[in-house]
């Protein structure tokens, strides 16, 4: 085709010049000349062609290295394609080159110490008859944060108390978290990481209250740190808490024998749905600190993340419409959670940590800011890394901040089966201007594991599943026309 283009050109120069030459065609250099043309251009196309296949492999190893150096092995050519979006990559596909989680654990909630018998003495300060018995007057019973009266749960405040005499003295900062009955072991994680107050809402219907008050009284009697903990248990109207035979049972602090027991759960029996945000407001506003990071009981927070944060803010009142984004990394089962930034970097290099559900919803937790965030060595203090907005292209995402109780409220009628449950909440806050605050020096890390897609599509679980995600779907719909109506139009903050 080239050839044929060429000599098409030439062929019209050589016509025109015989117009005015009629010795041109008759030339016998005509051959040799338009070899010459050709081969010239033919060897400029190979030139070209050679430059384009060298700088096109430069350039994607050039991405695989720079993949590499962020989130360490997992990018992989083979199984793997890579996309920019914001300012780091993103690989999408499957991921059959990446380290699995098949070694044993080498964390559970507790685990630290394994062997050590509970003591006699409690560090909790138990009320209501707890944890031996269960007794209260009704009108101990409050209203949910948001719904309010209308609303099918009922709240019994404060069955575990913090000693405020000495959370005074703490950083004022509180952990407000959340748990079904099967997961209330974990605070004893949060409790001798997080230097400020604690507090834990329990999602405890019926005798799952037993279970959730059995791992309670066994972490007072194991980990000093419990004292800064205050406990609320949630319940439907309809199953009031109550303890059974399990809340005698003993064995060692690491409470082997209390933890995973889901499948015995009265939730999981009847099918109960987990109404995740009428935790997280009950634990949020029951906080004894104006300054609150309202996070998950598998989120384990760096070391010095709350003393830190209070040195940084320097004593300065906190401030409506200004939060600081915590940024959050999950770790491979079989290996121990990082507390420091330089221990994060690491497994990160390794291919051991990567940001929240990387693999699951990339949208969700991928922060601005991100690479900067890995390139920078760690700080070894907590300090301010960006300053952005919940707006396009980042308005899927779903942070994880230490706010005020001031804050929009998260929608209660969102089940956590529902998923994207944060959303109603983030939307809210770009219509007000919130600026977000991404800390550098500071993390969460979940555990146990990376999470990620399974080849294997359940049809069971995707039955389950599905109509909860409908449902949640339809009430963010809902609320989000309410929330148009209420505050001035932000085009970016997208839905």
């Amino acid at each position: 085709m080239i050839r044929r283009y060429f000599y098409g050109k030439i062929n019209a120069i050589f016509i025109k010049e015989s117009s005015l030459n009629p010795l041109v065609y008759k030339t016998p250099l005509f051959p040799e000349f338009l070899k010459i043309i050709l081969l010239s251009q033919s060897e400029e196309a190979m030139r070209s062609l050679a430059r384009r296949l060298l700088v096109w492999p430069m350039l994607v190893l050039s991405l695989l290295v720079a993949g590499r150096l962020l989130f360490g092995r997992d990018v992989r050519l083979p199984t793997t394609t890579l996309i920019f979006h914001d300012d780091t990559l993103i690989p999408v596909g499957n991921h059959v080159n990446l380290p699995q989680d098949a070694d044993p654990p080498a964390y559970a909630a507790g685990i630290y110490m394994a062997g050590q018998q509970p003591r006699n003495g409690s560090a909790c300060r138990w009320y209501y008859g707890l944890p031996d018995v269960l007794s209260y007057p009704p009108f101990r019973l409050t209203w949910t944060p948001e719904i309010g009266e209308k609303s099918p749960y009922r709240v019994l405040p404060f069955v575990v108390r913090g000693a405020a005499e000495a959370t005074d003295r703490l950083p004022q900062v509180t952990l407000s978290t959340h748990a079904t009955a099967d997961q209330v072991y974990g605070i004893v994680e949060l409790a001798r990481r997080w230097e400020g107050p604690l507090s834990l809402a329990v999602f405890a219907p019926g005798l799952d209250a037993g279970l959730a008050v059995a791992q309670l009284d066994r972490a007072c009697r194991c980990e000093p740190a419990m004292y800064k903990v205050s406990v609320h248990l949630v319940f439907p109207a309809g199953r009031p808490p109550a303890l059974g035979a399990i809340g005698h049972t003993r064995d060692d602090c690491a409470a082997s024998d209390l933890q995973g027991r889901q499948a015995e759960t009265e939730r999981k029996r009847r099918g109960m749905t987990y109404p995740i945000n009428v935790a997280r407001n009950v634990a949020r506003i029951a906080a004894n600190t104006s300054r609150v990071l309202v996070s998950d009981i598998e989120l384990l927070p760096s070391a010095r993340l709350a003393s830190g944060f209070m040195e940084m803010v320097r004593q300065r009142p906190p401030k409506v419409g200004v939060v600081f984004v915590v940024p959050v990394f999950e770790i491979a089962s079989n290996e121990p959670p990082p507390t420091t930034k330089r221990e994060l970097l690491a497994a990160c290099r390794a291919g051991l940590a990567v940001y929240f559900h990387r693999f699951l919803c990339p949208h969700c937790q991928r922060f601005p800011g991100l690479t900067r965030w890995m390139i920078r060595p760690d700080p070894n203090k907590v300090r301010p890394l960006i300053v952005t907005r919940r707006e396009y292209p980042h308005h899927r995402w779903e942070p994880v901040f230490i706010g005020t109780r001031d804050d929009p409220l998260y929608t209660e009628e969102m089940s956590w089966e529902g998923k994207q449950d944060k959303m109603a909440q983030m939307f809210e806050m770009c219509l007000l201007n919130y600026r977000l605050v991404v800390l550098d020096g500071a993390f969460l890390v979940h555990t146990p594991g990376i999470k990620r897609k399974t080849r294997k599509i359940n049809a069971t679980v995707q039955e389950f599943f599905r109509p909860h995600e409908r449902r949640n779907a339809r009430i963010y719909q809902r609320v989000i026309k309410r929330l148009i109506k209420r505050y001035p139009i932000n085009r970016r903050c997208a839905q």
